[in-house]
């Protein structure tokens, strides 16, 4: 969330087209005419993309205030959803300052959040920067909760504890062993608690292999690798003569690998270079060879794998441009909206580069049904099910179950494919308190789960407990497909 610099040889190549007011009027009324930004009636930024129950691809952001103000003026968070990556549902406001206890006399604002579905709520992290009546700024990471995406959330946790060092753009992770996870600016992680709300035990740093982080965590997972990437450290001195000079340090997102969560990661490169570089096609900012929006540097990204294809959901000042320029200017640094672009990897895994582009990316068509029931009651043998082979085609992202058990029953249930000990896609934890509070009913996020596979259900008692006993009543993958809105 660094704020630019202006320099004086900036300001000098052309004040018309290259100063920085947060206050610039949005006086073309025209339609967009471009795919990206895919949220064209309002600012949008910092998308946090997800696969939800529904089988949609929602995002949270933050908000660009319509009339400028730069990033003190970031008072919401906003929710889309859409069931083919193009076409994109507003589902209005879920949280804002109204929803918060303002002191009297400072000014609030929010910042990118990050949302995730869990047991039958949905979380939504998000940034508080407070500025003080005394001039000093207070920052943290808040929880609020809804049992709806398209429901307003209600706070819960007004100032996570277990978040130390001005916590700023959380970005939560659950790992496919049921472990859930925070990451947040400085390098640093934590391990949430199972009520989601603050960190469990104390943060740690996480390596990433390069001394350039800033900010923007984000934490995803592709065949049993971690990529995490992020926001670089950058010179703010852009010269608009020459935005690629190598001797400044760019405004990228880059990413690490590893195979673990805690780290310690490799550094891989560049994921996404700096904002509309690379960009063919598109209008030319007058007197340039490069589109307009190529002078801002505000980078950050979110990640979705949906139906067999990885994307990049990232922001641009493009809407901007054309609302307050109409393309003849850079439009207004902090007056984004979010764009989406397909994010490719080599043979051996390795990120390659986001091609940035003004057109966007394609209809995703779904030809397969939302759910598959399997047989039910499901009993074990031993401690597992074998399933067969299930049609699981371009991916069923949930799986659950009514868990009929005796009482007081704990562990947790895991997803595996093709073997009893084959590769881990998700886990459902059980505990008394989760059981008692959804009926017996257990769920998980499923990751890598397309083709046709032997799917196993393996049971894993707590210590004291056995498998006798146990039983899963409608078990079923589902999210297969979206539901229509």
């Amino acid at each position: 969330m660094m704020l630019p610099k202006l320099t004086l040889p900036a300001l000098l190549v052309s004040t018309a087209l290259w100063t920085q007011s947060y206050s610039k009027p949005n006086v073309n009324p025209a339609p967009y005419p471009l795919g990206n930004p895919v949220i064209r009636h309002l600012y949008t930024a910092d998308a946090a993309p997800k696969v939800m129950p529904d089988g949609r691809v929602w995002m949270v952001t933050s908000v660009d205030h319509e009339d400028g103000g730069g990033y003190a003026t970031m008072h919401a968070v906003r929710a889309f959803s859409s069931a083919d990556m193009v076409h994109w549902t507003d589902h209005g406001e879920i949280l804002g300052l109204a929803d918060l206890n303002e002191t009297p006399g400072e000014d609030w604002a929010i910042w990118a959040p990050d949302i995730i579905y869990r047991h039958g709520t949905y979380y939504l992290y998000f940034p508080m920067r407070n500025l003080r009546a005394d001039g000093t700024i207070d920052r943290y990471v808040a929880v609020a909760e809804s049992d709806r995406m398209d429901r307003r959330f209600t706070v819960t946790n007004p100032r996570m504890r277990g978040v130390p060092t001005a916590g700023l753009d959380p970005a939560v992770f659950v790992d496919d062993d049921g472990t859930a996870y925070l990451y947040w600016n400085q390098n640093f992680m934590g391990v949430l608690r199972s009520d989601m709300r603050d960190v469990e035990g104390a943060a740690f740093k996480l390596d990433v292999g390069a001394k350039n982080f800033m900010e923007a965590a984000w934490m995803h997972k592709r065949n049993g690798r971690y990529y995490f990437s992020y926001h670089t450290k950058y010179g703010n001195k852009l010269n608009p003569a020459h935005p690629d000079d190598p001797a400044r340090a760019k405004s990228h997102l880059d990413w690490s690998w590893g195979d673990s969560p805690r780290g310690p990661l490799q550094h891989g490169g560049i994921l996404n270079h700096e904002l509309g570089a690379g960009v063919t096609g598109g209008p030319a900012l007058p007197g340039r060879n490069y589109v307009p929006w190529r002078l801002t540097q505000s980078n950050h990204g979110g990640i979705v794998e949906y139906h067999g294809q990885d994307y990049l959901f990232y922001h641009t000042s493009a809407l901007s441009s054309w609302r307050q320029d109409s393309f003849q200017g850079p439009g207004t640094w902090t007056q984004r909206s979010v764009c989406i672009d397909y994010l490719h990897y080599a043979p051996d895994g390795a990120v390659m580069p986001v091609q940035q582009t003004i057109g966007g990316v394609k209809p995703v068509r779904v030809n397969q049904p939302y759910e598959i029931k399997l047989a039910s009651p499901t009993a074990l043998t031993g401690n597992h099910a074998q399933l067969g082979k299930i049609p699981l085609g371009t991916g069923y992202y949930y799986f659950d179950a009514t868990l009929r058990a005796p009482a007081g029953f704990s562990g947790k249930l895991e997803i595996r494919l093709d073997r009893v000990d084959g590769p881990l896609v998700g886990t459902c934890l059980i505990s008394p308190e989760l059981l008692a509070k959804r009926s017996g009913l257990i769920d998980t996020f499923i990751r890598d789960a397309k083709q046709t596979r032997d799917v196993f259900l393996v049971l894993r008692p707590a210590p004291g407990f056995s498998s006798e006993g146990v039983a899963l009543i409608s078990p079923r993958f589902f999210a297969g497909a979206p539901l229509p809105r």
